[in-house]
Protein backbone atom coordinates (compact mmCIF):
# COMPACT_ATOMS: atom_id res chain seq x y z
CA UNK A 1 0.00 0.00 0.00
CA UNK A 2 1.10 3.28 -0.84
CA UNK A 3 1.06 6.47 1.76
CA UNK A 4 0.92 10.11 0.05
CA UNK A 5 3.21 12.27 2.45
CA UNK A 6 1.79 15.39 2.80
CA UNK A 7 3.61 18.30 0.87
CA UNK A 8 5.87 20.83 2.74
CA UNK A 9 5.82 24.21 1.46
CA UNK A 10 9.34 25.93 2.76
CA UNK A 11 8.68 28.99 4.75
CA UNK A 12 8.77 32.29 3.37
CA UNK A 13 7.95 35.55 5.41
CA UNK A 14 6.65 37.58 2.19
CA UNK A 15 4.00 34.98 1.62
CA UNK A 16 2.61 34.02 4.88
CA UNK A 17 -0.54 31.28 5.31
CA UNK A 18 -3.78 32.32 5.01
CA UNK A 19 -4.49 31.51 8.81
CA UNK A 20 -1.97 34.79 9.38
CA UNK A 21 -4.15 36.61 7.64
CA UNK A 22 -7.05 38.23 8.29
CA UNK A 23 -9.58 39.28 4.93
CA UNK A 24 -9.33 43.18 6.62
CA UNK A 25 -5.41 42.91 6.28
CA UNK A 26 -5.43 41.57 2.42
CA UNK A 27 -8.69 43.80 1.56
CA UNK A 28 -6.70 46.68 2.98
CA UNK A 29 -3.85 46.48 0.79
CA UNK A 30 -6.15 44.47 -3.00
CA UNK A 31 -7.01 48.09 -4.30
CA UNK A 32 -3.61 49.43 -4.69
CA UNK A 33 -0.09 48.55 -5.93
CA UNK A 34 2.27 46.47 -3.38
CA UNK A 35 5.76 47.00 -2.30
CA UNK A 36 7.33 44.74 -0.16
CA UNK A 37 9.86 46.31 2.06
CA UNK A 38 12.47 44.01 3.04
CA UNK A 39 14.94 44.58 6.10
CA UNK A 40 17.90 47.36 5.36
CA UNK A 41 15.92 49.07 2.66
CA UNK A 42 13.58 52.46 2.25
CA UNK A 43 10.97 52.87 0.49
CA UNK A 44 9.05 55.97 -0.26
CA UNK A 45 6.37 57.23 -2.84
CA UNK A 46 4.42 59.75 -4.06
CA UNK A 47 1.51 57.17 -5.00
CA UNK A 48 -1.08 55.38 -2.92
CA UNK A 49 0.32 52.41 -2.54
CA UNK A 50 0.26 49.52 0.63
CA UNK A 51 3.89 48.71 1.44
CA UNK A 52 4.43 46.43 3.55
CA UNK A 53 7.06 44.17 6.27
CA UNK A 54 7.80 41.97 8.51
CA UNK A 55 9.91 43.54 11.65
CA UNK A 56 10.63 41.25 14.94
CA UNK A 57 13.69 42.98 16.81
CA UNK A 58 14.14 44.98 13.58
CA UNK A 59 12.03 48.94 13.50
CA UNK A 60 9.99 49.85 10.68
CA UNK A 61 9.81 53.49 10.98
CA UNK A 62 6.24 54.98 8.61
CA UNK A 63 6.12 58.70 7.75
CA UNK A 64 3.56 60.45 6.16
CA UNK A 65 2.70 64.08 4.88
CA UNK A 66 -1.23 64.35 3.85
CA UNK A 67 -0.34 67.62 2.32
CA UNK A 68 1.98 66.66 -0.14
CA UNK A 69 0.66 63.07 -0.76
CA UNK A 70 4.03 60.91 0.72
CA UNK A 71 4.26 57.94 2.47
CA UNK A 72 7.84 56.33 3.10
CA UNK A 73 8.92 53.49 5.36
CA UNK A 74 12.12 51.74 6.11
CA UNK A 75 12.93 48.78 7.99
CA UNK A 76 16.47 48.30 9.99
CA UNK A 77 17.73 45.68 11.65
CA UNK A 78 20.82 47.17 13.79
CA UNK A 79 20.38 50.91 16.10
CA UNK A 80 23.89 52.04 14.42
CA UNK A 81 27.20 52.06 12.49
CA UNK A 82 29.80 54.45 12.86
CA UNK A 83 30.24 54.20 8.90
CA UNK A 84 29.69 57.32 6.66
CA UNK A 85 28.73 55.29 3.77
CA UNK A 86 24.80 54.98 3.91
CA UNK A 87 24.08 51.44 4.99
CA UNK A 88 19.85 51.24 5.30
CA UNK A 89 20.21 47.98 7.58
CA UNK A 90 21.62 50.73 10.34
CA UNK A 91 18.84 52.95 12.59
CA UNK A 92 21.08 55.76 12.01
CA UNK A 93 21.43 55.33 8.18
CA UNK A 94 17.82 54.23 7.81
CA UNK A 95 15.90 56.96 9.30
CA UNK A 96 18.40 59.72 8.20
CA UNK A 97 17.53 58.35 4.22
CA UNK A 98 13.74 58.20 4.79
CA UNK A 99 13.34 61.61 6.09
CA UNK A 100 15.53 62.84 3.38
CA UNK A 101 13.85 61.12 0.21
CA UNK A 102 10.48 62.48 2.08
CA UNK A 103 11.68 65.72 1.68
CA UNK A 104 12.74 65.31 -1.54
CA UNK A 105 9.23 63.73 -2.71
CA UNK A 106 7.96 66.97 -1.51
CA UNK A 107 7.18 66.47 2.34
CA UNK A 108 7.85 68.78 4.68
CA UNK A 109 8.93 67.72 8.05
CA UNK A 110 6.69 70.16 10.11
CA UNK A 111 3.94 68.10 8.34
CA UNK A 112 5.07 64.34 8.47
CA UNK A 113 3.74 62.13 10.81
CA UNK A 114 5.28 58.70 12.11
CA UNK A 115 4.99 55.16 13.16
CA UNK A 116 6.84 53.14 14.84
CA UNK A 117 6.61 49.14 14.61
CA UNK A 118 8.89 46.38 15.98
CA UNK A 119 11.45 46.11 18.23
CA UNK A 120 10.15 42.67 19.69
CA UNK A 121 12.40 41.14 22.29
CA UNK A 122 13.13 37.10 22.00
CA UNK A 123 13.05 34.88 24.92
CA UNK A 124 16.66 34.08 24.01
CA UNK A 125 19.89 36.72 23.16
CA UNK A 126 23.15 36.31 22.18
CA UNK A 127 24.90 38.84 24.26
CA UNK A 128 25.99 40.15 27.58
CA UNK A 129 24.53 43.42 26.96
CA UNK A 130 21.68 43.96 29.83
CA UNK A 131 19.56 46.05 27.09
CA UNK A 132 17.83 43.66 24.11
CA UNK A 133 18.65 44.65 20.33
CA UNK A 134 14.52 45.22 19.94
CA UNK A 135 14.89 47.81 23.06
CA UNK A 136 18.46 49.65 21.74
CA UNK A 137 15.97 49.64 17.63
CA UNK A 138 13.25 51.16 18.86
CA UNK A 139 15.47 53.80 20.85
CA UNK A 140 17.15 54.38 17.94
CA UNK A 141 14.26 55.45 15.84
CA UNK A 142 12.10 57.53 18.83
CA UNK A 143 16.04 59.30 19.61
CA UNK A 144 16.22 60.29 15.62
CA UNK A 145 12.89 61.28 15.46
CA UNK A 146 12.63 63.45 18.78
CA UNK A 147 16.05 65.12 17.24
CA UNK A 148 14.16 66.50 13.95
CA UNK A 149 10.98 67.42 15.98
CA UNK A 150 8.38 64.65 14.72
CA UNK A 151 6.59 63.12 17.41
CA UNK A 152 5.36 59.71 16.77
CA UNK A 153 1.32 59.48 16.58
CA UNK A 154 1.47 55.50 16.72
CA UNK A 155 3.45 53.24 18.27
CA UNK A 156 3.63 49.28 18.69
CA UNK A 157 7.16 47.90 19.90
CA UNK A 158 8.58 44.86 22.00
CA UNK A 159 6.77 42.35 23.21
CA UNK A 160 7.75 38.59 22.02
CA UNK A 161 6.12 38.48 18.28
CA UNK A 162 7.28 39.70 15.10
CA UNK A 163 4.62 41.86 13.43
CA UNK A 164 3.44 42.24 9.59
CA UNK A 165 2.82 45.83 8.78
CA UNK A 166 0.70 47.03 6.30
CA UNK A 167 1.26 51.33 5.34
CA UNK A 168 -1.17 52.73 2.78
CA UNK A 169 0.15 55.35 1.65
CA UNK A 170 -2.94 56.87 0.28
CA UNK A 171 -4.35 57.89 4.04
CA UNK A 172 -1.48 56.96 6.23
CA UNK A 173 -3.24 54.12 7.84
CA UNK A 174 -1.67 51.16 9.43
CA UNK A 175 -2.46 47.41 9.79
CA UNK A 176 -0.50 45.23 11.88
CA UNK A 177 -0.98 41.52 11.96
CA UNK A 178 1.02 39.75 14.99
CA UNK A 179 2.77 36.71 14.05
Amino acid sequence: MHVNKPKVVPFNPARLPQEYLSDAVENFAAAYPKHYLIPGRVFVTNEASAISTIVGSGVSVCLWDAQAGVGGANNFLLPEDSEKELNAKYGNHANRHLLHEMIAHGAEVARIQAKVFGGSEPPTTFSNSSESLGRRNVRSALQFLAAVGIRPVEQQTGGLNGRKVIFHTRDGSVSVETL
